[in-house]
């Protein structure tokens, strides 16, 4: 039942929230503020005025807020300030301020119940006296605190309220008082009384108008989450989204009626709301806009004025008075109209009659058919609506052509999936289609995976496949099984798309050398390469490189060059660069942007493995812009090349690119999204931002969905939670990681094994050492046991590494130097000899890695004694982190700084002050807090256990306390300050 869904967690707004805060604080230093908070029916005023009360309530002010209703052309007088000024009477000091204020505006008596007024009704000064009791009471109220007028819904108040807030704005020159007013801006009609009054009042220096936005996408996913208690799908919070445009109300009753799409109807409660601000307009005015929504959201004027059929003033007098009712706008830019909300099209469009909206639609596709330019997206929409399903076939595959054209895979998939639902319905399909099922299915299948639905292009060449070999037409069977081997591997299923390509070899023959040929070989020779049989990859390459250039096609030539420079990148990286360079020129000469992006992506991969970062940057940069161009950045290739790219910035440091190229990216709507968002997630952790833990629960709303995916999301997972101190958060995340990379059937993917164990070995280590501080051995047992098996599984893969073109890996060595050294750590026994052997290993740039590693050697060091090498270290790494902007890591250096007495070369953030303490007490008092025994805290703070009890004897004395527990209760309770993580 709509309306069943509520939340009290308070999402977004945060800039207008600081633009009142600030109001607050100029009222609050004796200058008067007015604002005018405006927005649509729905978007948020009043919460974002309760948490305003609510806020300005915790600084001491008092609030008083009161409300318009609805009342049509009979308006109680004052009635929002009334409605405010009542809470006055509870208080005895507040309330003989109204009654004083009464003695002298007998007006005001009377309107308050309780107050009695001080003598008869006057003459017409009456008013006025009113308005300045009201000022002066608000001003009175504010020698005791400051004062918070709110008035909600002004474009429901009588005159004598709007005169109130006039007079208010133009009076108040003193006094600590803040007036807040909010109205609907939708239903500011041309003559709606509101309007001078707002003209008026903009114009005064005291006043500020607020206009309040509907919500960002990211911004109702959040909101709906908080809704209903769990992250919402993808494609449900893109339905909600786009029928809602950000409206929170409009949002919350699609939520509870079941929406995630175009396929639920409009709850019945919200149609009423929606239509209420047509049925007052006239019959002409109504007329315009049963016409105007069955065209969509947006109409050219020339196209409504033909399907309508009116006389010339008639249809005239109805857009006036639709455009002054704020339900139509005028769109300047294309002479037409557009609906003020996309929900009010739908509520208009829901309203007609069946009957009505056929011959509207058949009307519509008229005029479009004839129309040399018409937009065959439209056209197909008002074909399939009318019933004429020749028109919507032939419509459908016309509007998938033009978004082909301007680089819109997504939108083409959608018409393409329409026309093939039509297929069986039509008579001759092919006739009125101009193309095969075969054909059309495959162009389907190759826009879906341009769009990143690798599984589902999977399905519709399976699907072409299967046609075409009913049909017994081997060229295009073997065509259709040749693309169906591609996206079957793009999709993660090797064995299966090894089957497809070699099914397609089969059914080209050898002779004479075809292009076809080329490629179905070529094709075979890479599922091979992905198998791991080199040798028989190369053997079909040379197949396929003869075939290319007897066929004298330069584009399945450049393929296979590729194709041999994967095989070759094993023993010979130089040489296999050599191979992707030469194959990029040529792709480039033939015009194939498809395989120059092959090839840049396996320059860049070579250079990223090698370690030669620049490179490997320059090439991801030069792929991602190749792939925008061409509309292919959200292919399965163009998805490895967003994310490459993003990995290979974060390494090299890079972070405000990163983030930059991850506010380009958009919703989360399709997996290939996720993927790229996911390799982002990195830079968010790392530098603290709000934003990571809400794309977290975003993305573990996708889980199962692909194991690279759950393997990423893992891993940041893991790394949030161990900054936040949750490690058996971070355990479970990292358990996942372990699982979805064991699930990934591409070999040199799997191995990324290693970076989930290496990050666990983290983890259990931090476990250790809390449970060494506890004297938890049983906790102690289970870490170094969960810690052995990771490191078993780091070195085997490393092992097994070595055989693969990964042998030249910088990254794989790095992850092993960093778990042996971890390993260490977990044993008690960090050894600096094993940190700097990772700091070593991370060397060829990659800077976080390396300042983490230099973090743990600095504790290494301090902990051997070596408190020079130690400074030096934590200096670095200190270093890095503030230019990175990693603020856990740089909290993480001092709080060792200050534990170890190091020097970072740059003044550190004052601690809280506590009873007169040293920072080196302090440091001693929070280890009590932990629960740390005199040896621990020797152990921590690099000092002799003497020393250590010496420093708890004094604090316990300046403290006033007998024992350590009582030291522990009252640091806690005085909020000694905590280590720095991020927030959850």
């Amino acid at each position: 039942m709509a309306g069943e869904f509520q939340s009290s967690t308070f999402i977004g707004r945060a800039v207008e929230l600081r633009r009142l805060d600030a109001l607050l604080e100029r009222a609050e230093q004796g200058s008067p503020q007015v604002v005018l908070v405006a927005g649509d029916a729905g978007v948020g005023k009043t919460r974002l005025l309760l948490a305003l009360a609510d806020r300005a309530r915790q600084r001491g002010t008092r609030v008083l807020m009161g409300a318009s209703v609805e009342l049509g052309d009979i308006g109680l007088a004052y009635l929002p300030v009334v409605d405010a000024l009542r809470e006055l009477a509870d208080d005895p000091e507040e309330a003989r301020l109204l009654v004083g204020a009464a003695m002298t505006a007998p007006g005001l008596g009377r309107l308050l119940p309780g107050i009695e007024p001080a003598g008869l009704p006057g003459d017409s000064l009456d008013q006025l006296q009113v308005l300045d009791a009201v000022r002066a009471v608000l001003v009175g109220l504010a020698e005791r605190s400051p004062v918070l007028l709110v008035l909600e819904d002004l474009h429901w108040a009588d005159r004598a309220s709007r005169d109130l807030v006039a007079f208010l704005a133009r009076t108040l020159r003193s006094g600590r008082v803040a007036l807040v007013v909010s109205y609907r801006s939708d239903e500011l009609h041309r003559r709606h009384p509101l309007r001078p009054l707002l003209a008026e009042l903009v114009r005064l220096p005291v006043v500020e108008r607020l206009e309040l936005a509907p919500f960002t996408r990211a911004e109702l996913a959040e909101h709906l989450e908080a809704l209903a208690g769990a992250p919402l799908p993808a494609d449900q919070v893109e339905g909600i989204w786009a029928r809602s445009e950000g409206n929170p109300f409009y949002a919350e009753q699609l939520l509870a009626a079941g929406a995630g799409g175009g396929q639920v109807e409009l709850p019945a409660t919200l149609a009423e709301v929606l239509l209420a601000r047509v049925q007052g307009l006239s019959e002409p005015a109504q007329q315009v806009l049963r016409v105007a929504a069955v065209a969509g959201r947006r109409v050219p004027h020339r196209l409504l004025a033909e399907a309508a059929g009116l006389p010339e003033a008639d249809l005239e007098q109805g857009l006036r008075e639709a455009v002054g009712a704020g339900v139509l706008a005028t769109d300047a830019a294309t002479g037409g109209y557009a609906f003020r909300h996309a929900l009010l099209q739908e509520a208009v469009y829901g309203d007609l009659l069946p009957g009505e909206q056929v011959r509207l639609h058949a009307a519509y596709a008229r005029l479009l058919a004839a129309t040399p330019d018409g937009a065959a997206a439209e056209l197909a929409h008002h074909c399939l609506a009318s019933h004429d399903l020749v028109g919507a076939l032939a419509a459908s595959v016309r509007a998938a052509e033009e978004a082909e054209a301007v680089l819109a895979p997504a939108e083409a998939l959608r018409h393409l999936h329409s026309a093939l639902g039509l297929w069986e319905r039509v008579p001759e399909p092919a006739a009125a289609a101009g193309i095969d099922r075969v054909e059309l299915t495959l162009r389907a299948a190759a826009a879906a995976n341009a769009a990143g639905e690798h599984q589902r292009a999977a399905s519709l060449a399976q699907d072409a496949a299967r046609t075409a070999e009913a049909a017994e037409d081997p060229a295009q069977a073997a065509r259709a099984h040749e693309r169906l081997g591609l996206y079957l591997l793009e999709a993660g299923r090797v064995e299966e798309s090894l089957a497809a390509r070699a099914r397609a070899v089969e059914l080209v023959p050898a002779q004479p050398p075809t292009r076809l040929r080329a490629r179905v070989t070529a094709a075979m020779a890479q599922a091979l390469v992905n198998a791991r049989r080199r040798e028989e990859a190369r053997r079909w390459c040379d197949e396929a490189l003869a075939a290319a250039r007897d066929a004298g096609s330069a584009d399945e030539e450049a393929d296979v060059l590729i194709t041999l420079g994967m095989i070759e990148q094993y023993d010979d990286p130089a040489g296999a660069c050599a191979r992707f360079a030469a194959a990029r020129t040529q792709a480039a000469a033939a015009g194939n942007p498809a395989i120059e992006l092959r090839a840049l992506y396996g320059l860049a991969e070579v250079s990223n493995q090698l370690g030669d970062l620049a490179s490997a940057c320059a090439a991801f940069d030069e792929g991602a812009e190749l792939a925008q161009r061409n509309g292919l950045s959200w292919s399965d290739l163009g998805g490895f090349t967003r994310r490459g790219q993003l990995k290979a910035h974060y390494r090299t440091g890079d972070w405000d690119e990163c983030e930059r190229l991850i506010a380009a990216v958009p919703e989360l709507t399709t997996l290939a999204v996720a993927e790229v968002v996911a390799q982002g997630l990195g830079v968010l952790v790392a530098r603290a931002r709000p934003a990571a833990p809400v794309r977290l629960r975003q993305l573990v709303g996708l889980a199962g969905a692909d194991p690279l995916l759950d393997r990423d999301v893992a891993v940041w997972e893991a790394e949030l939670a161990t900054w936040q101190g949750d490690l058996e958060r971070a355990r479970s995340a990292i358990r996942r990681g372990l699982a979805a990379a064991d699930a990934v059937e591409v070999f040199d993917q799997a191995l990324e094994g290693v970076w989930v164990a290496m990050n666990g070995l983290s983890v259990e280590a931090d476990r250790a050492d809390q449970a060494r501080a506890a004297g938890d051995s049983t906790t102690l047992a289970d870490a170094v046991a969960v810690g052995r098996a990771l490191l078993e599984r780091v070195r085997a893969d490393a092992e097994q590494a070595r055989g693969t073109h990964l042998a030249h890996d910088v990254h794989v060595r790095g992850r092993h130097a960093k778990a042996e050294a971890e390993w260490t750590r977990l044993q008690g026994r960090s050894d600096p000899a094993r940190w700097q052997a990772a700091v070593d290993a991370f060397s060829y740039g990659n800077v976080y890695a390396v300042a983490r590693c230099q973090w743990r050697l600095a504790e290494a060091l301090a902990g051997a004694g070596e408190r020079e090498q130690a400074t030096t270290a934590a200096r670095a790494a200190h270093a890095t982190a503030t230019r990175l902007g990693a603020a856990p890591l740089q909290a993480a250096l001092e709080a060792l700084a200050r534990r170890g007495r190091l020097d970072l070369g740059v003044g550190l953030p004052a601690q809280r002050a506590l009873a007169g303490l040293t920072p080196r007490e302090l440091e001693v008092l929070r280890l009590l807090v932990e629960g740390r025994s005199n040896r621990q805290i020797a152990e921590q703070l690099f000092i002799s256990g003497k020393t250590a009890s010496v420093h708890v004897t004094n604090l316990l004395a300046k403290l006033g306390v007998h024992s350590r527990l009582e030291a522990a209760a009252l640091a806690r309770r005085l909020g000694l300050e905590q280590p720095a993580g991020l927030e959850s």
